[in-house]
């Protein structure tokens, strides 16, 4: 928080626990220990609690903007496009999830990534997506 009480992230929920590598604007490593305490554990499934997809992106999307963060001092990157998501294999409570977002192009100011998800070097999923700042209007308006 600011000393004006606003937010100064534009994240409100922390999904990733810890940034391992950061290239600012390039590479980003970042790591989640899943536990069983996770709330959407509760509902996803019962009886065989697996990490929502969504959740993947929410933690390749905030690994990406930490380190957009870094580079240009601007935390309001938000995910403009998802292409090619792919998952292989579950991730469950008590695995740590490895996420890997690498920049791939600019493609008029919506900043596209490879991303990939694993446990113990094992993949999970992976995407390509694309972050906008949340002020850019979308191409061709």
């Amino acid at each position: 928080m600011s000393a004006g009480g606003e937010q100064d992230s534009a994240t409100v929920y922390d999904f990733i626990d810890r940034v391992l590598e950061c290239d600012p604007g390039q590479r980003v490593v970042a790591i989640k220990a899943l536990s069983l305490n996770e709330e959407f554990f509760r509902d996803h499934f019962p009886g065989m609690p697996v990490l929502p997809g969504a959740m993947i992106l929410e933690g390749l999307v905030q690994s990406a903007r930490h380190c957009l963060q870094q580079k240009t001092g601007r935390a309001d990157w938000v995910l403009r496009s998802v292409k090619g998501m792919r998952f292989n294999r579950f991730a469950v409570p008590g695995e740590v999830l490895r996420l890997e977002a690498d920049f791939d192009k600019d493609d008029d100011g919506a900043l596209w990534f490879k991303g990939k998800a694993e446990v113990d070097g094992v993949g999970v999923g992976r995407l390509r997506f694309a972050l906008v700042l949340f002020d850019t209007p979308p191409a061709g308006s």
